[in-house]
């Protein structure tokens, strides 16, 4: 007699719950990645204008010590 193998299909292997599924990681790692950046991009040239603009007053704040420091 002839077996139906669509009908009783193989049992899963063994531990297959436990593992993920890498397509679902890298599409959530793709989503978190580029969803802001979609979501906020035409707001990031201001905000790396506010960084640099704190790290040369920052930078400022600190070149007397490094001169009195080092020199």
């Amino acid at each position: 007699m002839r077996q139906h193998w669509h009908i009783k299909p193989l049992p899963p292997p063994d531990d297959s719950a436990d593992r993920p599924d890498g397509f679902v990681g890298y599409a959530l790692l793709a989503l978190i990645v580029i969803g802001p950046l979609i979501l906020f991009g035409h707001q990031l040239g201001a905000m790396e204008m506010w960084l640099v603009d704190v790290y040369k007053a920052v930078e400022s704040w600190l070149v007397p010590v490094r001169d009195w420091f080092l020199g």
